[in-house]
């Protein structure tokens, strides 16, 4: 019998992924072949020491690659149920994935609903995941039973398809570092805090700039949880949860 498919959230980065098994495997082949053939061309002593060099890089390099994939297939998984665990879900939210990919946070949120909806938007960009499609993101939806809560959307993060004050709940994680340009990550972050209704709460997990989001999120009367670090991937990532203050408050 065939065992029962399992849902697939993708591999991030995969072209950078790839240069570090390429590049350690490269290393280690170099390594191998001076300690065998480089005494022939080169002092013995010489040809040792540029081995053992070769030898550390490309086992650094292979270690990096295995890290980046284990955060792809283990550890992300782990870190985006424990965030959406701390939303609090009450199960009729409206609930928006910010660049979804294939899905990791959008059902994860989905399976906490049993009258709302979660709703996943993205560019479907194969560079920032491999395979990323709205159709992989669907196919996980059914094999996690969410199907019917699920829906897809194509868009920018810079310019939400939402009126003011219109999901519960927003989730992103490992996206918003895909816009490079500053002016673009804070235009995201205030279509994100334009979108949510007031006592609304964000979920945000990110590499390289979660303080930044952080920081323009309290100038914007966010209340802002540090849920701290943790290295999934070989960069430190970082998560926290905002709740947009209601007026009152």
């Amino acid at each position: 019998m065939n065992a029962p498919r399992r849902a697939d959230y993708g591999i991030d980065a995969p072209m950078v992924l790839r240069r570090f098994l390429v590049l350690g495997l490269a290393g280690l082949t170099g390594a191998a072949f001076l300690c065998f053939f480089g005494v022939r061309w080169l002092r013995p002593s010489l040809a040792i020491s540029i081995a053992i060099s070769l030898l550390s890089s490309g086992l650094s390099l292979i270690v990096c690659g295995g890290a980046m994939l284990w955060g792809s297939k283990v550890g992300k998984l782990r870190l985006a149920a424990r965030l959406v665990e701390g939303l609090g879900l009450r199960g009729d939210e409206l609930v928006l994935d910010v660049g979804c990919g294939h899905g990791l946070m959008l059902v994860a949120a989905a399976k906490k609903l049993s009258q709302g909806k979660a709703i996943g938007i993205d560019l479907w960009q194969t560079e920032d995941q491999a395979g990323n499609s709205a159709e992989a993101t669907l196919a996980n939806a059914h094999l996690e039973g969410v199907a019917s809560r699920v829906e897809l959307r194509t868009g920018d993060a810079r310019e939400l398809p939402f009126g003011q004050n219109a999901v519960d709940v927003v989730v992103s994680s490992w996206a918003l570092h895909n816009i490079y340009d500053r002016a673009g990550r804070e235009r995201a972050i205030r279509e994100i805090a334009r979108v949510l209704k007031p006592g609304g709460r964000a979920g945000i997990i990110d590499i390289r700039h979660a303080e930044e989001y952080a920081d323009l999120l309290r100038s914007l009367d966010f209340e802002v949880e540090r849920r701290g670090k943790s290295f999934v991937f070989v960069i430190p990532s970082q998560s926290f949860i905002a709740k947009k203050r209601a007026p009152n408050q």
